[in-house]
């Protein structure tokens, strides 16, 4: 007789900080590889997890997803609270629900939007540190969004792309990027249809370098058209950005 599969989709927040990145690797510590093994022992079985897409070191969620399949039903409720029990204090299960079969929380992602912090001030921060990207003197976020408006629309995003990641295809669209101030923070939120590896941080590390400089907002659409990475600016750190939101 075939084995009837449940599948879970659950949202997930974490602090970045102490992992190496969301994908599991041997020896490291891992979002995914601490998820499955605190769901393993509530199954009594091996359990594998499906990210929505991979995290960084030090890159934080507010709202990863991600899925799994069991033979055996728990609900919902009592899985998320068993799961938070047993995690430690970095990680928090946020909700859990049944989802249908083919579901699949990568391949059947919409859009993604993610946040990056940046905190504008003269001192540092020590309890912000590990939150956002601290930048010493005031910015105008309005010359920002001058050049983050040329990143809006399809693109091939090739020049935004960590060299050794770099795919057959790098056209992606960005729905949108939104900007503004909270007391001393600039967030800045990115939606797309789909991101690079280190995306978000090369168009942010991009738009400071540009905006450090000076340069008109149309040498973003000339770093666009080279398609090479060396002509872009740096990345900026892992520890201002957030997976925030996934689209189905």
């Amino acid at each position: 007789m075939e084995s009837v599969y449940y599948n879970k989709k659950c949202i997930v927040e974490y602090d970045g900080t102490n992992f190496h990145g969301w994908q599991i690797q041997k020896d490291l510590r891992t979002v995914q590889g601490e998820i499955e093994e605190k769901l393993s022992k509530i199954f009594k079985k091996r359990v594998c997890i499906i990210g929505s897409g991979r995290t960084d070191t030090g890159v934080h969620a507010l709202g990863q997803v991600f899925n799994f399949r069991a033979e055996k039903y728990i609900n919902n409720d009592s899985l998320r609270l068993g799961l938070n029990s047993l995690l430690s204090n970095d990680i928090t299960i946020l909700s859990c629900e049944d989802v249908e079969h083919n579901f699949h929380a990568q391949k059947s992602a919409k859009s993604k939007t993610y946040v990056y912090k940046i905190l504008t001030r003269e001192n540092r921060s020590s309890l912000l540190r590990n939150r956002v990207w601290w930048f010493r003197r005031k910015i105008d976020i309005k010359k920002l969004k001058g050049y983050l408006d040329y990143f809006v629309g399809e693109h091939d995003f090739s020049s935004m792309c960590t060299k050794k990641s770099i795919k057959d295809n790098n056209i992606r669209t960005i729905n949108f990027i939104n900007i503004n101030m909270e007391n001393e923070i600039i967030n800045l939120e990115i939606n797309a249809n789909g991101f690079l590896h280190n995306m978000v941080r090369n168009i942010v590390g991009t738009t400071i370098f540009l905006y450090k400089k000076d340069a008109p907002f149309s040498e973003v659409k000339y770093i666009l058209e080279k398609k090479d990475r060396e002509f872009a600016g740096p990345t900026a750190p892992p520890q201002g950005l957030y997976l925030k939101e996934v689209f189905y």
